[in-house]
């Protein structure tokens, strides 16, 4: 979501529906965490999936050991739930 289009600056957007299935476009392991609340949590994937519509979305990629996730991989979305009840999109092998 954004308030315009990057290309032609429109504020005339529409959402529009995807299937929640991608491939790994490009991911890196983070092992050291930048910020106190996620000590916990390295080392996790930080990854840009590549929808199969054509848009890209940065996430984590989880369900697997980190090492494991590959370029071109095929992933498929899944939603995680904080404590505050905000869902965050991530991805898990397809």
């Amino acid at each position: 979501p954004r308030p315009y289009c990057p290309r032609c600056l429109s504020e005339a957007l529409t959402w529009t529906a995807v299937s929640g299935r991608g491939r790994v476009y490009t991911y890196t392991i983070v092992r050291r965490a930048m910020h106190p609340a996620f000590q916990l949590e390295v080392p996790y994937v930080f990854a840009i999936v590549e929808l199969e519509e054509g848009p890209r979305v940065e996430t984590n990629v989880v369900g697997c050991a980190p090492e494991d996730v590959r370029v071109e991989m095929p992933v498929k979305a899944v939603y995680d739930m904080t404590t505050a009840g905000i869902a965050l999109l991530k991805f898990e092998p397809a």
